[in-house]
Parts: C-alpha cells; structure tokens; sequence
C-alpha cells in the first residue's frame, strides 16, 4: 500500500471520529473556546513530539514563517468555528458542511497557482456546493 495513502486513510479516520468525539464535549457543556484550547495544547504536545523522534528537517521554515504562521492560524480559527459550530448544530450536518473546506482550497489554488482541475473535478466540486445548499436548509 502507498504511504500517502496510509496517511490519508489514517487522517480520514482520525479527523471522522474528531468531529464526534468535539460533538459530545460540546453536548456535555464544554465551551468551545476551552475544547479549541485544551485540544491545541494535545495538538502541539504530540506534534513537538513526533518532531523530537522524526527529526524533519527545519531550516526551511524560518524563510517561509509567514506562510508558516498563516497556517496555524488559519487552521485554528477554523478549529474554533468547527467547535462553536458543533456546539450549536446537529454534528450530522456541521461535519459535512465544514468539510467542504477543499472547495476554497482548490479556487485558491486555480486563481494563484495556476492549478486547473479536470472536468470530473470540476463537476465534483459543482456538486460539493450543491451539497452545501442542500445541507444547509
């Protein structure tokens, strides 16, 4: 089997029960601003972590901090929407809804980079905010 598609696979099934596990915290009362921040610093722990035993290397970072720091802040405000999100809506329509953030990332990528999806992504994509619309009545 393919490593990207162990990570892959691996990332669908941690993240799919994520958005569970975040649904019953809320529903147990849990502020979500304390669940964004409890599970950052879970996050950030395991992350320094693998980075003690993996060793990646880290000399391209400072050059690119800005994008770098773009990143965990994008990702954390997104955490902390998914969390007050969860805290408010039903998981069965927020988990799916929220996961359509690969949408924004391939616009993104077409207006910047120059990236052109096939015609089958295009209509998935097409699709996917179809799917939102719907989710979202």
């Amino acid at each position: 089997m393919a490593t990207w598609l162990i990570y892959a696979t691996s990332c669908v099934g941690f993240w799919g029960v994520w958005g569970f596990v975040a649904k019953l915290t809320t529903a147990r009362g849990v502020h979500p601003l304390a669940l964004s921040a409890i599970s950052s610093v879970t996050g950030a722990v395991l992350t320094w972590l693998t980075v003690y035993f993996v060793q990646p290397p880290l000399e391209r970072a400072a050059p690119n901090l800005g994008l770098v720091l773009m990143t965990g802040l994008c990702g954390n405000l997104g955490a902390i929407a998914f969390f007050f999100a969860l805290g408010h809506g039903r998981a069965s329509i927020v988990v799916p809804l929220s996961s359509l953030y690969p949408a924004i990332t391939i616009l993104l990528s077409l207006i910047f980079l120059g990236e052109h999806p096939s015609l089958t992504q295009g209509i998935g994509i097409a699709l996917a905010l179809v799917a939102s619309i719907l989710l979202g009545l």
